[in-house]
This record gives C-alpha cells, structure tokens and sequence, in this order.
C-alpha cells in the first residue's frame, strides 16, 4: 500500500478536471439542498406557529418545484431565494 502514494498527485493520473468539476457539482447541490431546507423550516413556521396550513402547502409546491427547476438547470439556489424570501415575509406579516 505504502508503494503507490505518489499516484494521487496531479502528475500520476489523476484526473483533475473531472475532480474539479464533481467538487462543484457537489457545492452547487450542498448550496440548493441549505435553501430547501431552510424554506422547509419556514414552511414550518407558517403551519405550526402562525395556522396557516394552505399557504403551507403552497408554499411547499413552489419549494418543491423551484428547487426541481434549480437542479436541473445551472442557477441553483437561486431559483429557491425567491419562494424563500416570500415565506419570510408571509412570516413576518401573518
């Protein structure tokens, strides 16, 4: 085991430009996945605390449909930051 520990450098074969493009596959959906859940708990919020089941469900279709659309295209989270926002506000004024 001990006899192949230079194979891991750039230089032995590793495949640098598809490891770099997994780690950012991988950032993109950690970032996408925070946002949902974080608008989860603010569905939460909404149904536990203030009684408002149906802007719940509501808000959990759009949560569910913008973070579909946020995973198969390249804009992410950011197609979540918008349901989030509008769940906070719903939040604040309810």
């Amino acid at each position: 085991m001990a006899d192949n520990h230079g194979v891991a450098t750039a230089e032995g074969g590793m495949d640098m430009e598809a490891h770099e493009a997994t780690y950012e596959r991988f950032i993109a959906l950690t970032q996408l996945i925070i946002a949902i859940v974080l608008s989860i708990v603010l569905l939460l919020v909404l149904w536990g605390l203030k009684g408002h089941p149906m802007l719940a469900l509501l808000g959990f279709i759009a949560t569910a449909a913008a973070g579909a659309v946020g995973g198969m295209t390249d804009l992410g989270w950011k197609v979540v930051a918008p349901v989030f926002v509008l769940l906070g506000l719903a939040c604040l004024v309810l």
